[in-house]
């Protein structure tokens, strides 16, 4: 799931694992601004281990704008 918040652009994807869980992932990029020069790309590793990969995309959806909220605080 590819979406833009704020001055975000985020993707959250879910990790499918052997052991037949579906891993969320989420990886935030901000383009360049008055305050930086060059993109800042963040990316949150394993957050959780969901049964449903529709899970997971949610979880790490909900933990990326909770992020960038935080982020802009």
């Amino acid at each position: 799931m590819r979406f833009d918040y704020k001055t975000f652009h985020i993707d959250c994807t879910a990790r499918h694992d052997e052991d037949g869980n579906y891993y969320a992932h989420a990886r935030i990029t901000r383009s360049p601004d008055d305050h930086t020069a060059h993109v800042e790309v963040f990316e949150s590793g394993d957050l959780d281990a969901f049964t449903s990969e529709w899970d997971a995309v949610h979880c790490a959806r909900a933990w990326a704008i909770e992020w960038c909220d935080e982020a802009l605080a």
